[in-house]
């Protein structure tokens, strides 16, 4: 069960927002709210949604196992639900999930999910919206990696993970390199090529911290695009 003041700091949530009262009780009265290390796998490809995940606070990265590696398919930040497809069509996860940093999950039964669902119109609003969103992102992701190279791809992500904070001129990678690449698409070796490269177009490299000397010449290189790297549209 959760504890009152975990109960009201889920009740805040967006996620939950225009719920009936009795529909929220419904839903979260059999729901764990978990602690979980950095490195914690929490979903495996293959294995029923026994639960719908949302990332309260940390990161989590969503990724696949095919060959011998692990390759990155998307990184979630909080607040936000994750592989929310499988838990309603009450089929496996296609994918595995696992914690970058020390991380809050709030577990949902699938079942009271579904149930819930069926029952709360705005409920299924908001569920239905989550699935958008992801559905846009899978997309905006593809475009990028058809449309762009690697070293395209991660001038853009220095891009949009600057702009999480318009005040800043540098950024530190929240996890290692391998993880990073993964997610642009290429290998280590080829990230470190990257990275020097982006040394000619304004940046500057400091470990894991990425500095922007000259922002102007960073964009003029990555080009962003709003169908592409705007999370609002």
């Amino acid at each position: 069960m959760l504890r009152t003041h975990e109960l009201a700091q889920l009740q805040a949530l967006p996620l939950f927002s225009g719920m009936t009262a009795q529909s929220l009780e419904g839903l979260l009265d059999a729901a764990l709210l978990q602690q979980f290390p950095s490195g914690v796998t929490l979903i495996r490809e293959g294995e029923p949604a026994d639960f719908l995940h949302v990332l309260v606070d940390g990161l989590v990265e969503i990724y696949t196992e095919e060959a011998g590696g692990d390759w990155g398919i998307s990184l979630i930040n909080p607040v936000a639900t994750f592989i929310l497809a499988a838990v309603v069509s009450d089929q496996p996860y296609l994918n595995s999930a696992r914690t970058l940093a020390e991380s809050r999950v709030l577990l949902i039964p699938a079942r009271r999910v579904r149930e819930v669902f069926d029952q709360d119109v705005a409920f299924a609003r908001i569920v239905a919206s989550e699935l958008a969103l992801a559905y846009r992102g899978a997309i905006k992701k593809l475009k990028g990696y058809v449309a762009r190279s690697s070293v395209e791809r991660l001038a853009n992500w220095i891009l949009t993970e600057a702009r999480r904070d318009s005040s800043q001129e540098s950024i530190v990678i929240p996890f290692d390199r391998g993880t990073l690449a993964s997610h642009i698409g290429t290998t280590r070796e080829n990230l470190s090529r990257n990275l020097a490269v982006l040394t000619e177009h304004g940046v500057r490299v400091r470990g894991r911290e990425i500095v922007m000397d000259r922002k102007d010449l960073l964009e003029a290189f990555a080009r962003p695009q709003r169908f592409i790297d705007d999370p609002t549209s």
